[in-house]
C-alpha cells in the first residue's frame, strides 16, 4: 500500500478542477487539505469547500501570506491561473510560489498546466516530447509558467507537470456551446458544422480523470524529477466530433438531420481554424496519454458514461431554471 501524503496544499481550489479535486480528497478522507483563498470571508469559504478543509487567506503576490499555507514535506497542487492578470502577473505569482516552496521545504509541487502549450503542430500524435509552439496568449503564458517552475526549483523539491486536454463534465464549459446549439435547433447551421467538423478530434477528457491523475501524482512515492505527463482520452477512437454530436443528440432528444452530413476535407477545416486564429490547427491531432498510463495510472471515468452524465446534468440544469 502506497503511503499517503499528510498534507496537500491547493491553489486555485475554487476553480472547476479545484472544486472536484477538493471533493475527491474529502471523500478519500485520509489527507489533510489546505486551500489558499484571497477572500477574507473565512466562514463563507469554509462552507464552500466543506468540513475538514483548512482555508488560508493569502495572495500569490504576497510571499508573507503563504507562510501559513505551506508547510514542510507537504504536497502543493498548483491550479491557480490569473485570467485577467496577463503573462507578467502570472509569472510573478509563479515565482512567489516557487520561492515559498523552496524556503518552506515542500515535498512536491504538482503543476496542472494544459495541452494547449503544444500549440500549432503538424504532428497527428502529440507526446510530451513534441516541440511546443503555442499561438494563443493563454498557451504562451502557460508554457512560460511551466518553464519557470521547472527551472527555478533547483532540485529543492520534486516537480511534476500535468497537461490535460479539453476538460469536460457537469458544469464544465467544454461542451456547452455544442449542446446549446443542438438544443436551440439551429438545424442548417448545425448541419454545416457537422459536415465541416465531423472527423475532427475533440480531445476531450473527463474532469474525474483529470482529478484522478492529480491524486495519482500526489500518492506516487518515487520522485518525478520534473516529468511532464499528458492527461487525455485521445486513445479512444470515439473522441471525435461526429460521435460526440450524435451521442448528445440522442441523449438530449434532438432530431437528426434530414440529410446525412457530407464530410468535407479536413484541410478545409484546418484553413478555417487558421483564419480564426486558433491555437491548434490540426484537426487530426491526438494527445498521447500512454506515458502516464504506463506508469500505472488508471482512468476511473469511461468516455461514453462521462458524456451521458454530462447530458443528464445539462437537462437537469435546464429544467431547474
Amino acid at each position: 500500500m502506497v503511503k499517503f501524503v499528510h498534507t496537500v496544499a491547493i491553489t486555485g481550489a475554487s476553480g472547476y478542477i479545484g472544486k472536484h479535486l477538493v471533493a475527491q480528497l474529502r471523500q478519500l478522507g485520509d489527507v489533510r487539505i489546505k486551500v489558499l483563498s484571497r477572500s477574507s470571508r473565512r466562514v463563507g469559504d469554509q462552507t464552500k469547500y466543506g468540513a475538514g478543509v483548512e482555508v488560508t487567506v493569502g495572495d500569490l503576490h504576497l510571499p508573507a501570506s503563504l507562510q501559513g499555507f505551506l508547510e514542510p514535506d507537504c504536497t502543493v497542487v498548483h491550479l491557480a491561473y490569473l485570467q485577467s492578470g496577463g503573462e507578467a502577473d502570472n509569472l510573478r505569482a509563479t515565482a512567489t510560489l516557487v520561492e515559498a516552496c523552496r524556503s518552506v521545504g515542500v515535498r512536491r509541487l504538482i503543476h496542472c498546466s494544459t495541452a494547449a502549450v503544444v500549440g500549432r503542430t503538424s504532428d497527428d500524435t502529440v507526446t510530451e516530447e513534441t516541440p511546443c509552439k503555442p499561438y494563443s496568449e493563454y498557451g504562451v503564458t502557460k508554457l512560460k509558467i511551466e518553464q519557470a517552475i521547472l527551472q527555478a526549483s533547483d532540485g529543492a523539491f520534486d516537480i511534476v507537470v500535468l497537461r490535460p486536454t479539453s476538460v469536460f463534465g457537469p458544469e464544465g464549459g467544454s461542451l456547452k456551446k455544442l449542446v446549446a446549439d443542438l438544443i436551440a435547433r439551429k438545424n442548417f447551421r448545425n448541419y454545416l458544422k457537422s459536415c465541416l467538423f465531423a472527423r475532427r478530434r475533440m480531445n476531450l477528457v473527463h474532469v474525474d480523470n483529470v482529478v484522478a491523475s492529480i491524486v495519482f501524482t500526489i500518492r506516487h512515492e518515487q520522485p518525478f524529477g520534473g516529468a511532464i505527463f499528458i492527461v487525455s482520452e485521445d486513445d479512444n477512437p470515439k473522441n471525435n466530433f461526429a460521435f460526440v454530436e450524435q451521442f448528445l443528440m440522442r441523449k438530449l432528444s434532438v432530431s437528426g438531420y434530414q440529410l446525412a452530413p457530407v464530410f468535407l476535407p479536413l484541410e478545409l477545416l484546418a484553413l478555417l481554424l487558421k483564419v480564426l486564429g486558433r491555437n491548434n490547427l490540426n484537426p487530426r491531432c491526438n494527445y498521447d496519454p500512454r506515458k502516464l498510463l504506463e506508469l500505472g495510472f488508471t482512468r476511473p471515468a469511461n468516455f461514453e458514461t462521462g458524456l451521458e452524465d454530462y447530458a443528464a446534468w445539462y437537462l437537469s440544469a435546464s429544467n431547474s431554471t
